[in-house]
């Protein structure tokens, strides 16, 4: 594949982005099948692996911004094949008493996920908790290699998401269903969170503070816990049997959910690779 990175001579049109170290131009990108843009997409019964990157970030953390347009620039080559998790968690994410930085967009998941990982720096991320080049957690410089690998491989299972939203009470209810394309040894859970979009907070960046900062795939909450429930009732994965698993979750008031997501795993339990990824706006378009 080729670098995600391409600039069309054609069009001298650049956005000056002041949230990374440097200036960072943003470029045109070509969109990959089954994206959001203008390239060929998926017949609509084709099966389709879906990547997770989790970016392990913080409001402090000067570099973070930079991982955030790699994410960004990735999500537009995959589109709707790559599902983008910003988690706060770690040392650069606790909140301040005062200033600029008294939100607090850490979660009890994302604190579990970040000491059990063991991160050694930020930012940081997971693509599929797969190993690539002897690793799980990667840096920025190898998000694409590792996305390109796990995009690559075979779909071995289908996730179907269903929202019914309550705008009186808030009450969401979730119905997830579950078709395994292959039978698969071990036991497979699933996991469910909310991720929210367009939270404007500041950030700190190389050239200081950006007050404007827009955050984007922050992880609200997980609505499962952190290692999710078996798939269906066993966690076994047999072929073309179709497996549900419901949930309900009371939003909270300061959650936008116009800008907000739901999104689901699956991961081997031994392994604690992904094996397939899903992403739903909360609010049907």
């Amino acid at each position: 594949m080729k670098k995600i990175v391409k600039i069309f001579s054609l069009f001298a049109v650049f956005a000056i982005l002041m949230t990374a170290c440097d200036i960072v131009e943003e470029p045109y990108l070509k969109p990959v099948g089954g994206g959001s843009g203008p390239g060929p997409g998926p017949e609509p019964d084709e099966h389709v692996k879906k990547v997770l990157l989790e970016e392990f970030t913080g409001h402090k953390c000067p570099n973070c911004p930079e991982a955030a347009i790699v994410a960004d620039n990735l999500k537009a080559v995959y589109g709707e094949n790559l599902v983008v998790l910003a988690v706060h968690a770690g040392f650069y994410a606790i909140p301040s008493a005062s200033g600029d930085f008294t939100a607090d967009y850490r979660t009890p998941a994302g604190n579990e996920l970040n000491n059990f990982f063991g991160f050694a720096g930020y930012p940081s991320g997971l693509v599929n908790r797969a190993d690539y080049q002897g690793s799980k957690v990667l840096f920025k410089d190898s998000w694409e290699g590792a996305v390109e690998a796990q995009a690559a491989l075979a779909p071995q299972a289908d996730i179907a998401i269903e929202n019914i939203w309550n705008d009186n009470t808030r009450l969401l209810h979730c119905m997830l269903e579950t078709t395994f394309l292959e039978d698969l040894e071990g036991v497979y859970n699933i996991c469910l969170l909310i991720t929210e979009s367009h939270i404007v907070s500041p950030q700190q960046t190389m050239q200081g503070i950006q007050t404007d900062y827009i955050h984007n795939h922050v992880l609200r909450s997980y609505i499962t816990c952190t290692w999710g429930d078996p798939v269906g009732t066993s966690g076994q994965a047999l072929s073309g049997v179709k497996q549900t698993n419901s949930y309900n979750f009371t939003v909270p008031a300061a959650w936008d959910v116009d800008h907000c997501e739901v999104v689901a795993f699956i991961y081997n339990t031994v392994t604690l690779e992904i094996i397939q990824a899903e992403e739903k706006p909360l609010l049907s378009k």
